[in-house]
């Protein structure tokens, strides 16, 4: 389950693209007529048998016609991106009509519903469960012409024990710290290679009237993202201890999460977290950073390592691994699918969905998506221009990566279960004995639920 960070890209082919857009901050590509409210249409005329140049190829394709939904959780960079793509597949394709929808963070509880009343859209977003949760809804993919070209480091994320996969991943999940690089050189410190480390340098910052740890606690996303980060050193990277083992059997004993839950109630205690930690939006991450008074921020977004960039050139951040537990241990990438795309098994329009994966997988569609989102290919030989963190990508290019603890060792459902205490902890709202509590009595109904 473990892999090393590598350069990745893809093989394509063309389609059609039309986009919709419901619960998503930003805007669509603006549509000749008007639409329904939260979905976005384009269609112009096709191209269907030539050539680059216009000319007649000789070969004519049937052409494709239909009406598709698909849905995601991505963000407003990576939807705008994703978005563009599909414009351009539905020009491609005038008979094809495509609404692209992203729900953010309520797109869990939407798909859930969606499943327990068996209408799922033609394409969705696996939002890293695309095996565990979905695999029996999609259509397997490994017959497609783009399944060589997956990163094959990457490959046993996506693929369950036959060997199937039922995504296109357009991009993987590769989670650690962003590191203020001036502001650890002012005091003296190297990156961080154990938690020791970690909060020895946020108390010589805290001295100087630093933020030790960034978080946009108003969503509990944040804090349940710290500790789901933080758990592969204290847990899965502690391979002699047989920690995922017992949490995959069932044996494992939670008084050993005590420690991960204490150490996010310690950031908070110790003031090591930013005073608004509660109730900070994530909107206000980028600008905050960009005052360039934060050490680290525990995250799966390295794209903010550009964007703060952009608002304040001297406030230089890099990405760098989860520190480890201690010296005896190494310390580790978290990662995982990202924007991965499959197709439901009973779709009325395979064709057309097939058509939309293998045009989403042309390299320079990748690429695009790869540069909004500011993560790292899932494909091979496609090298997105990533900015600094591309630097810290080749830095830790031995660094393995764990995939994401939560759906690798963890029931279904355990992810709203660390939301929960995560808000609660930073909130001194729940000691740690009761988080322990929670997540003991969590995972074993869950368990066997599932």
């Amino acid at each position: 389950m473990k892999k090393c960070i590598r350069n990745y890209m893809i093989a394509g082919i063309s389609v059609v693209l039309a986009a919709g857009l419901a619960g998503c901050q930003g805007e669509a590509a603006k549509p000749s007529e008007p639409v329904s409210a939260g979905t976005t249409e384009a269609l112009t005329e096709g191209t269907e048998g030539k050539t680059e140049g216009g000319e007649t190829s000789g070969v004519s394709k049937p052409e494709l016609a239909g009406e598709l939904e698909i849905v995601t959780n991505a963000n407003e960079e990576t939807f705008k991106a994703v978005n563009q793509v599909l414009q351009k597949f539905m020009e491609e394709n005038p008979g094809v009509k495509i609404s692209y929808t992203t729900q953010g963070s309520d797109y869990e509880q939407l798909m859930k519903a969606r499943m327990a009343s068996n209408d799922l859209p033609d394409i969705f977003a696996t939002h890293g469960w695309s095996v565990k949760r979905y695999s029996e809804y999609l259509r397997a993919l490994n017959d497609q012409p783009w399944y060589a070209s997956i990163e094959p480091a990457f490959l046993s994320n996506i693929e369950n024990e036959n060997g199937e996969i039922f995504v296109l991943p357009l991009n993987m999940d590769v989670a650690g710290i962003i590191y203020n690089k001036g502001l650890l050189k002012e005091l003296g410190a190297e990156v961080p290679k154990t938690w020791d480390e970690f909060l020895a340098i946020c108390e010589k910052g805290k001295e100087k009237g630093y933020t030790g740890v960034f978080m946009a606690g108003k969503d509990n996303r944040q804090p349940a993202s710290l500790l789901n980060i933080s758990a592969q050193t204290f847990l899965a990277a502690c391979t002699d201890k047989n920690y995922t083992k017992q949490l995959l059997d069932g044996s494992f004993d939670w008084n050993d999460w005590a420690p991960l839950s204490q150490f996010l109630l310690d950031l908070k205690t110790n003031g090591y977290l930013n005073v608004d930690c509660v109730t900070c939006d994530t909107i206000d991450i980028p600008s905050r950073l960009a005052e360039n008074n934060v050490l680290f921020v525990v995250t799966s977004d390295p794209s903010l390592v550009r964007v703060v960039s952009d608002l304040n050139p001297d406030a230089q951040y890099g990405l760098a691994p989860v520190p480890a537990l201690n010296d005896s241990y190494k310390p580790v990438f978290a990662g995982g699918e990202r924007e991965a795309y499959g197709i439901n098994k009973d779709t009325k329009h395979e064709d057309i969905c097939l058509a939309v994966l293998e045009y989403m997988a042309k390299p320079e569609n990748i690429k695009l998506v790869c540069e909004a989102s500011g993560k790292r290919s899932a494909i091979q030989d496609v090298n997105p221009d990533l900015g600094a963190v591309a630097e810290d990508y080749a830095a830790y290019a031995d660094t393995e990566i764990y995939p994401s603890f939560d759906r690798a060792y963890l029931p279904n459902g355990m992810w709203s279960t660390m939301r929960t205490i995560g808000s609660a902890l930073i909130g001194e709202e729940m000691t740690v004995e009761e988080s322990v509590k929670t997540m003991e009595e969590d995972y074993k109904t869950l368990r066997e639920q599932n």
